[in-house]
């Protein structure tokens, strides 16, 4: 469940650039599976390894779930200016020239 994490955690980060939602969806899960595993480990004393591969995991997950959360509401923001602004803007497209 570590090495899970810990690939799920890199692999969100490119999903920033797809509006941000694949690397929200990725990272909350990297952070849910690392923070389990983390929770099995201390639960086995020790005896069980990974910890250091869980703990990469689920800050990776937080990074990019939280840098894909941001890039998403930008995107969004300057999506709803621009229609907002093809909305107000009187339907003036194309300017005829004057005789």
């Amino acid at each position: 469940m570590a090495i899970t994490s810990l690939v799920l955690g890199i692999v969100a980060f490119p999903g920033i650039c797809c509006w941000g939602i694949p690397a929200v969806i990725l990272g909350v899960v990297a952070i849910i599976l690392g923070r389990m595993s983390l929770g099995r480990i201390r639960k086995a004393g020790g005896t069980i390894g990974g910890r250091g591969l869980a703990q990469a995991g689920w800050i990776c997950g937080l990074v990019a779930a939280i840098l894909g959360g941001i890039y998403g509401i930008v995107q969004l923001g300057i999506l709803a200016i621009s229609i907002f602004g093809a909305f107000n803007s009187g339907g003036t497209y194309f300017t005829t020239p004057s005789p």
